[in-house]
């Protein structure tokens, strides 16, 4: 299997007369600070980019298909199709846009992306490939005016898992976080369209985890413990899963769930892949090492926990093997409450 690296082109506007490209929104004013865990997190896996790795939360591996490339492509089709961006001119916002492959991607169907992300690197990257993406806390677009009703569907795929923090659950704010974000999505949305769509992808949980234990030191817990690699996980990482159920009870009265696929069989395909690129690049490219050991100059303790995390104990593998993974990737489709359109 190879990972084709190269970036999805645009379509130029002359190709789509009568289609604005961009919407030139104003920053949202600053509401609520990013979690400086989940900006160092990404700040570090920036060097993964240097071994062509830049797609984290994108795609799926199957039987089928001879590159992971088309993997990804087929899962951002599929949200694409899921949110109606099927028509040029659509207006869609990304929550989390990472590197742009979505946005690109919708760029290619004549749409107009919109993409909100806390990872400065991230959002230099894209904002240098022309796609218009603001460096600020999608918590932020709640007391953004000009933004609200200005979108035809929005899509949040893999950002959801940092929306929340062990201390907002420890607080018994875990609910009242998502159901704010189900708000700020409807508010997000074309009020003249009833049935527009939220979509989302998201690792999930059966059973809500400890947040005591998700805070405590991994090092402290039992090796080979669920409880010390997920505690491995957030500390690297910043972040909590939903549980099954939980997503659809915070989504009420903005949305309901209109539809679900399970990708967690693809999804760690795709991560193992990714694994044994990030392997090989270690061995072949000395542009990551070097990067690496800058980053454990600047940040050692940070930079030393992820490479344990990712490379020894491979958590982030680890949660999707065998027959009943601890964790599952759903894809889920939220169609807009009716009666909060005009």
């Amino acid at each position: 299997m190879t990972l084709l690296s190269e970036p999805l082109t645009p379509v130029p506007s002359a190709e789509r007369p009568g289609v604005a490209d961009r919407l030139d929104l104003p920053e949202p004013p600053r509401r609520v600070p990013p979690v400086r865990r989940v900006q160092t997190c990404y700040a570090l896996m920036h060097i993964a980019a240097g071994a062509g790795v830049r797609d984290f939360a994108d795609g799926e591996y199957t039987e089928s298909d001879t590159t992971l490339e088309e993997g990804i492509i087929r899962q951002n089709d599929y949200l694409l199709d899921e949110v109606g961006c099927t028509r040029p001119g659509f207006r869609l916002l990304e929550i989390g846009s990472g590197y742009g492959r979505l946005l690109r991607q919708a760029r290619q169907r004549g749409a107009v992306g919109v993409g909100v992300n806390i990872s400065p690197e991230q959002v230099r990257d894209c904002q240098e490939q022309g796609l218009e993406v603001h460096c600020c806390n999608y918590r932020d677009l709640m007391e953004a005016p000009e933004w609200q009703g200005r979108f035809d569907g929005v899509v949040a795929n893999g950002s959801l898992e940092h929306w929340v923090q062990p201390e907002d659950v420890k607080a018994g704010q875990a609910n009242a976080i998502y159901n704010e974000a189900f708000e700020i999505a409807q508010r997000m949305l074309d009020p003249q369209d009833a049935d527009a769509r939220f979509v989302t992808t998201a690792i999930h949980v059966p059973e809500s985890l400890d947040p005591d234990a998700l805070l405590t030191d991994w090092r402290r817990l039992p090796k080979g413990s669920s409880e010390r690699m997920f505690s491995l996980l957030h500390h690297w990482f910043g972040g909590y899963y939903p549980t099954y159920t939980q997503l659809a009870e915070c989504a009420q009265p903005y949305f309901a769930l209109e539809k679900q696929t399970d990708g967690t069989t693809g999804y760690g395909a795709a991560s193992q892949y990714r694994m044994s690129r990030m392997r090989r690049a270690l061995a072949t490219k000395p542009k990551v090492l070097w990067k690496i050991a800058q980053s454990l100059l600047r940040r050692p303790r940070r930079t030393s926990e992820l490479l344990y995390a990712y490379f020894i104990a491979e958590a982030w593998d680890w949660q999707f093997r065998g027959e009943t993974p601890p964790t599952r990737l759903l894809r889920q489709t939220w169609r807009r409450n009716a009666t909060l359109a005009t």
